[in-house]
């Protein structure tokens, strides 16, 4: 019985869904290897912390997926906790490697900031969550939140750093062309409400 209603198609407007559990897990169980990383100094624990992050996003979007149990507000929990994963990952690695401040410091900027706005503008069209921005603007979808898309914002220069540190500039560069991307898409979601609106 507990199996059937967990894995049930939900409405869109559902206050509670299965993914949303997968969520609130992922979220907890990094924000303990944050929390771990920080308070013993232990970097190994803070990726750690970041692979729960990488996979529980995955898990909880494809389990939403087969399921049928996309709703607003599993969108919306899983937009946060993206957020708040991020930045207690790169509190702690900025801790760890300060010299990488400038590109860890624009790659927050556009992902808990700039593009937290974009992919919350969703609820203004009457999508189901970000990844249904194509029936608003294909362009908008490609660059943002199409698979690539949300794998490139999402790793991209978190990768770069870990793995090649010493490429930093281009880490830089990278984050920069992702707020400028973001910034765009704003502006241009923004000129579509108003089309939409006037006609």
């Amino acid at each position: 019985m507990t199996k059937g209603l967990l894995f049930r198609p939900k409405d869109p407007l559902a206050l509670a869904s299965g993914p949303d559990l997968v969520t609130v897990l992922r979220l907890t169980g990094s924000l303990v290897f944050f929390i771990l990383a920080a308070v013993r100094r232990d970097p190994t624990a803070n990726f750690i912390g970041l692979g729960i992050h990488w996979l529980g996003d995955i898990a909880d979007g494809f389990f939403a997926r087969k399921t049928r149990q996309e709703t607003v507000l599993g969108a919306e929990i899983d937009i946060i906790a993206d957020r708040v994963e991020t930045i207690f990952f790169y509190v702690n690695f900025l801790h760890f490697h300060p010299e990488l401040y400038l590109p860890a410091a624009l790659y927050v900027l556009d992902f808990a900031f700039v593009d937290f706005y974009l992919s919350y503008q969703f609820i203004k069209y009457d999508l189901i969550s970000p990844n249904y921005f194509g029936r608003v603007d294909r362009r908008v979808y490609l660059l943002n939140f199409s698979p690539a898309g949300r794998f490139l914002n999402s790793t991209a220069v978190t990768l770069l750093l870990i793995l090649l540190p010493g490429a930093w500039a281009v880490a830089a560069a990278i984050a920069a062309c992702f707020i400028g991307i973001k910034t765009y898409s704003i502006g241009r979601l923004s000129r579509i409400k108003q089309e939409v609106r006037t006609t």
